[in-house]
């Protein structure tokens, strides 16, 4: 046990400890006076009886016992106070404390200072604490001591340094303990460790630093709003946008401080509806400032939810758009003119090239005019889209749409739903149109029940391909042809260059041609994602 160098409480009063002595005493002298008188044969004394000696050696006996007795009761109550002592230093030790000298000097020293400071407790008795753990503090050591001789006691917060060097946070309260006189003793320390407090402070400074950058130079509005709709958080910009302080806005709807009402019910009827959803949607809004041309925001605005999970309000971003709007508008128009244009140029064309060949080969003529008529069908389908993409099933139909004559059985059409890009549906129109107009003059449409099934699909694999196939059944032989005529090199060459795969044409077949395209599905498709198409045509 480690020896305490200040005075313990007295376990007993001192008055107790006076009667038992006084008593001690005076039963000493009865024994004594007793003794004496039982011997005494002087004839002038006056005489004591035998009798009365016995009673007083008695009442000296039982004076005697008494004491004895007061002596042990002291003593068993000392060893209890002493036993309470120091089942209390050693539930002390277990916390994160010590005690100090007046000078400083460590004079014990538990098991959980142990722990918090890594020092074991032949280490730190008798070192001067504020050396030993390099204690650090706002306030300084003098200024402490003082309040602890003035006031008895002290806490606040402290920087030490633990064995390994890290150093650690902490709340520490310091009390002064009195002897009996009222003069200091010794300095009673319990501390607390609040490093990871510390650190989450620390962090969560850095993070409150990180969001207000972000709030005060986002070019777009941010904010967030309560389950009524009130705002509870609003960046500079959106403050500058709707030109009020924050004071005006904080706590208020979008009715209080909007110009517009009607923006302003439009607004929080948005709002309401991802609330109510409990789901992030993304669309447009019209928010202007009295006197300014209206302005389009694209907003993301997501629901706000509570530790539980419950909805309690939601939080958004809108990017101003009305610069972007206005350049998609004009685009569109641009477009919308080429597209005329072009359709125009195309029917120029088609007129010329009929003048030009009226007096000539009408084979000729009719194949350039049904080229061109191909031409013309994909572009209107790649225009319908804006010419950004096309469902290849649309592309099959249009390029099919002039050979339709006998009815629909002719074409048995199936494969999944997919969009092509625009030079894709472009090669493929041309390419179905070479191979309708071949089949229609040599192969399988050339006979009454002549078939042409076309099949397309999607090959899984590291790189996915498109495979599309035509296979003619129903028709006269075919034979391997001397020379490649323009519409199997148009297949072979152009396509498989368009596409980025391979094309090729297969004769000898007993009832018309077989084609087959392969290409990567990434170079040909505007979106990878594909749905089943439901085969059709069939007889």
């Amino acid at each position: 046990m480690v020896a305490i160098p200040f005075s313990l409480p007295s376990p007993t009063s001192r008055a107790p400890r006076l009667l038992v002595t006084v008593v001690i005493g005076f039963a000493v002298a009865l024994l004594a006076l007793g003794t004496l008188l039982a011997q005494s044969d002087e004839p002038s004394r006056p005489a004591v009886t035998a009798g009365e000696a016995a009673v007083l050696l008695t009442l000296a006996t039982a004076l005697f016992a008494a004491s004895i007795w007061a002596n042990r009761k002291i003593q068993r109550d000392i060893d209890a106070k002493f036993h309470r002592l120091e089942r209390f230093m050693q539930a002390f030790g277990q916390t994160q404390g010590m005690l100090r000298s007046l000078d400083g000097r460590i004079v014990f020293w538990g098991i959980g200072a142990e722990r918090l400071y890594g020092y074991c407790e032949k280490e730190a008795l008798g070192k001067d604490g504020v050396e030993l753990l390099y204690t650090r503090c706002q306030t300084s050591l003098e200024d402490i001591n003082s309040a602890l001789v003035r006031d008895g006691e002290w806490q606040g917060e402290l920087t030490r340094r633990h064995k390994d060097g890290r150093d650690i946070h902490i709340v520490s309260k310091w009390s002064l303990s009195r002897g009996e006189a009222g003069e200091p003793e010794v300095v009673i320390e319990v501390s607390h460790d609040i490093t990871s407090i510390k650190l989450a402070e620390r962090q969560l400074h850095q993070t409150n630093a990180l969001l207000r950058a972000i709030l005060e130079t986002a070019p777009g509005l941010i904010y967030a709003k309560d389950i009524e709709g009130r705002i509870i958080l609003a960046n500079v910009t959106m403050l500058d946008l709707i030109d009020r302080p924050w004071s005006d806005v904080d706590g208020r709807t979008d009715m209080e401080f909007l110009n517009s009402k009607s923006q302003a019910r439009t607004v929080m009827a948005n709002d309401r509806r991802i609330m109510d959803r409990a789901r992030t949607e993304e669309f447009e809004e019209v928010i202007s400032h009295e006197g300014n041309h209206p302005r389009i925001w694209s907003s993301t605005k997501a629901p706000l939810r509570a530790a539980d999970g419950k909805v309690i309000g939601l939080v958004g971003v809108s990017v101003e758009i009305t610069e972007r709007k206005r350049i998609e508008e004009r685009l569109q128009l641009m477009v919308n003119e080429l597209n005329h244009r072009v359709k125009n140029t195309l029917a120029t064309v088609q007129a010329i090239a009929s003048q030009t060949l009226r007096g000539g080969d009408p084979i000729v003529r009719q194949n350039l005019e049904r080229r061109l008529m191909a031409l013309a069908a994909a572009h209107d389908v790649l225009t319908r889209e804006n010419w950004e993409g096309a469902g290849i099933d649309d592309v099959v139909t249009g390029a099919l749409a002039p050979f339709g004559e006998g009815g629909d059985y002719r074409f048995a059409v199936s494969g999944p739903s997919l969009r092509l890009l625009p030079r894709a549906a472009l090669a493929l129109a041309m390419a179905l149109h070479e191979l309708t107009t071949n089949a229609l003059k040599y192969g399988a449409l050339s006979m009454p029940n002549g078939q042409v099934a076309i099949n397309w699909q999607v090959v899984e694999g590291a790189k996915p391909l498109l495979r599309l196939t035509w296979t003619e059944s129903g028709g006269p032989p075919v034979a391997a042809p001397s020379r490649r005529g323009f519409g199997v090199r148009l297949i072979e060459r152009s396509l498989a260059q368009d596409f980025g795969g391979e094309a090729s044409v297969i004769f000898d077949q007993p009832a018309g041609i077989i084609a087959t395209i392969e290409a990567p599905l990434a170079d040909v498709a505007a979106s990878i994602e594909v749905t089943p198409f439901a085969q059709a045509g069939t007889k």
